[in-house]
């Protein structure tokens, strides 16, 4: 467009405005004007992604030490950002208590370097800060050449910022016969680093907290290095599910001591905390290799969703006045469902069949039906998963790891505490089931089942139903049982009474594992 086209366009737009009009529009374009100047855009300086993995090793230097403190770290070039900053932590032995983010191209505090965010300064609706999100970033996209730097601050009020140096880049041919390639091992370094929230203490505290400050042993990091939270990060686990994992396992640690300083956060000795059986399990559940699926197993315990979709193609499934399932589709699918109540009636009302009632509600909130005119239609989702078992399951999956990751809402409106309060009440009900519990609570003098496990960690995380702690009785209304009581090959008897299919447990670790593909 030449000058006197853009001259043209810009006499139609403001034809007809007022004096104040234009002022108005003046100072605007005046303000962006500025505001370009002022507040450029950050560069984008990330390199393409290698196609062959290698592993980087790479110095850690915390900056303005005297004498240095340092670590050298062999990387797999594949890790993402968030992946490192938990080796930092490890590294230096800290404990992820404080916010940090990395820069690259200048300082973490330069306006002219590209940052890449922690999770908090990602969300926070007050922040201005421009940044890419750290979990989208891989390593060889920040360095790729010897003499390539790195950027990280640890806790913005300490502010420990540490320099990354890109020392050398090998091949990983010589651990071909090992197995894969580690995340992370640290091969060298030195004196132990500053402890969590010292910077400004005088020496007498700072050598109560720090009695050798020249000790350093690769070994100690290391072992740090094969923690489970690794391995699940190798598996897949989203970062949010293994936070809340961090959460249970060190929630004691975390309990203040009575003779302390009642102002003072204790910080725990990260190889001695104390943790609860069960969650440790389900973690090493989530970060264990799966078996081979069984096909004929899953199409088994799929027959109930695989019935309402078959039955649903085509003109839908007919709905009587009062928008219940009719009598003769009541009496067939009461015979494979497997929580059917079919033994308590011989009723063929569908009021009087919650668990098919609440099932077949399910499949319209889990986007495979809707209602439209007293008929339920296929959705799209409906209509792919139909196709095959697999499709149904990888549906099913989807939408229950968008619950997980908070992006899709079940019973609750968006943001409010009650989808916060399902999203953690799903999460802690599928890590007891994912761990090896049975989807049950005590009553009376019963044992503690999964649900009491549950409720429990709820409580831990901080939640109350009603102002009293969470008993495993309040969980029975989760969405989330009526898929993992339903994943079984045939109606159940009483004697299974919360028992869970193995395909019901792959379930759990299988939507605990990954982020939600798009739909």
């Amino acid at each position: 467009m030449n000058e006197d086209e853009v001259e043209r366009r810009f006499r139609e737009l403001t034809a007809g405005m007022s004096a104040a009009d234009l002022l108005d529009l003046a100072g605007a374009l005046a303000s962006r004007r500025i505001a370009a100047v002022t507040h450029p855009p950050r560069p984008e300086l990330r390199h393409p992604r290698r196609e062959v993995v290698a592993v980087f090793r790479v110095r850690a230097d915390i900056e303005g030490a005297k004498p240095p403190i340092w670590r050298r770290l062999d990387l797999r070039s594949t890790i993402t950002l968030d992946t490192l900053h938990d080796v930092l932590q490890a590294a230096f032995r800290w404990t992820d208590s404080h916010l940090h983010r990395f820069a690259l191209g200048g300082g973490v505090w330069d306006r002219d370097s590209q940052l890449f965010l922690c999770p908090f300064d990602v969300d926070d609706p007050d922040s201005d800060e421009e940044g890419v999100p750290e979990r989208e970033v891989r390593l060889d996209e920040v360095m790729t050449e010897p003499g390539d730097v790195l950027r990280y601050v640890y806790d913005y009020g300490d502010a420990w910022q540490v320099t990354l140096r890109l020392e050398e880049v090998m091949s990983t041919d010589a651990d071909a016969t090992n197995g894969p390639v580690p995340i992370a091992l640290c091969v060298d370094g030195r004196r132990a680093a500053p402890p969590e929230d010292s910077r400004g203490l005088d020496a007498e505290a700072l050598s109560s907290l720090q009695p050798d400050p020249d000790h350093f042993e690769a070994t100690g990091v290391n072992a740090a290095l094969t923690d489970v939270r690794f391995r699940m990060r190798e598996a897949g686990v989203p970062p949010e599910v293994i936070a809340t994992i961090d959460r249970l396992r060190y929630a004691a640690a975390y309990l203040p001591d009575p003779d302390s300083d009642p102002h003072h956060s204790p910080t725990p000795d990260t190889d001695t905390l104390p943790t609860d059986p069960l969650i440790e399990a389900a973690a090493h559940a989530l970060a264990a290799p799966e078996s081979p699926v069984d096909p004929a197993e899953r199409a088994a315990s799929l027959r109930t969703w695989a019935w309402f979709l078959q039955r649903a193609d085509g003109d839908g499934i007919p709905l009587t006045a009062a928008g219940y399932l009719k009598p003769t589709d009541v009496a067939e699918v009461s015979q494979i469902l497997p929580t059917s109540d079919a033994w308590l009636t011989t009723s063929t009302r569908e009021i009087d069949h919650s668990f098919l009632l609440h099932f077949r509600e399910a499949l319209v909130r889990q986007g495979f039906l809707r209602k439209v005119k007293g008929r339920l239609l296929l959705t799209r989702i409906g209509a792919s998963a139909r196709k095959t078992p697999d499709r149904v399951w990888q549906a099913l999956v989807d939408r229950w790891r968008g619950v997980v990751a908070g992006t899709h809402v079940v019973n609750a409106r968006p943001g409010s505490t009650d989808a916060a309060y399902l999203r953690d009440a799903t999460v802690c009900v599928l890590l007891a089931v994912a761990a090896g519990e049975r989807f049950r609570a005590s009553w009376g003098d019963k044992k503690p089942g999964g649900l009491d496990h549950a409720a429990r960690w709820l409580g831990t995380l901080g939640w109350r139903v009603e102002g009293e702690p969470v008993q495993g009785r309040d969980l029975y209304a989760l969405p989330i049982r009526v898929v993992l009581e339903n994943l079984w090959d045939g109606v159940r008897d009483r004697a299974d009474e919360g028992e869970m299919s193995d395909t019901a447990r792959r379930f759990a670790r299988e939507v605990l594992r990954h982020t939600p593909s798009s739909e």
